[in-house]
């Protein structure tokens, strides 16, 4: 069953179940009848919506917490720099968004996570985007940044909030040292890429 059609039963459900429970307890409530389904349908439309919104998200695979200290902690590994990147803050932090390098799939993130790998030196392009119901409410982003070997690159997601819609964005951080330190404390999110490490 398509998720659009699974999702608006569930809200239906809701709503429809909502409004029974509302009528039942006002009739045995002795309370004065009102309707109930202008309440019950805008709670309805709202599990609805919700449910739209995370239905891009897919299954997390978190680092432990050794993983994620070895990930900020290691050195560069010859030949390769290491990208990160976070999102934190708390609109939308339900909702995964997509991050890509150089077009696949690197990891999804919620809020608070980050993910990390190494590049070659080089161009990559790198994007943020989300899938789902209501993916065209999200603007997706990308930008080309130039890795040199040994260097550490860290990105931070931003959202910019539009008449309309919210374009995301991808925003590097000035003091990248001083950003792991941030990393430190919030959770890991394995990549879907192979990832080239080096020992501490």
């Amino acid at each position: 069953m398509p998720k659009f059609i699974k999702n608006a039963l569930i809200g239906f459900g809701v709503a429809f179940a909502l409004a029974f429970g509302m009528s039942f307890l006002a009739t045995i409530g002795g309370s004065p009848t009102q309707s109930s389904v202008p309440v019950a349908a805008a709670m309805g439309v709202i599990v609805f919506f919700i449910l739209q919104m995370r239905s891009g998200n897919r299954k997390e695979v978190r680092g432990d917490d050794a993983a994620r200290q070895a990930a900020l902690q290691s050195s560069v590994p010859p030949g390769r720099a290491a990208l990160y990147i976070y999102r934190e803050g708390f609109a939308g932090k339900a909702v995964g968004f997509d991050v890509s390098l150089d077009g696949a799939l690197l990891a999804q993130l919620r809020s608070p996570r980050f993910t990390w790998t190494t590049v070659a030196p080089g161009t990559h392009k790198l994007s943020v985007g989300m899938n789902g119901g209501m993916s065209s409410q999200y603007k997706p982003t990308d930008l080309t940044l130039e890795a040199k070997a040994g260097d550490t690159l860290v990105y931070r997601i931003q959202t910019k909030m539009g008449a309309l819609s919210t374009t995301l964005l991808l925003v590097p951080e000035p003091d990248a040292h001083g950003a792991l330190s941030k990393l430190a404390r919030i959770p890991m999110v394995t990549p879907e890429l192979p990832t080239v490490s080096s020992a501490a």
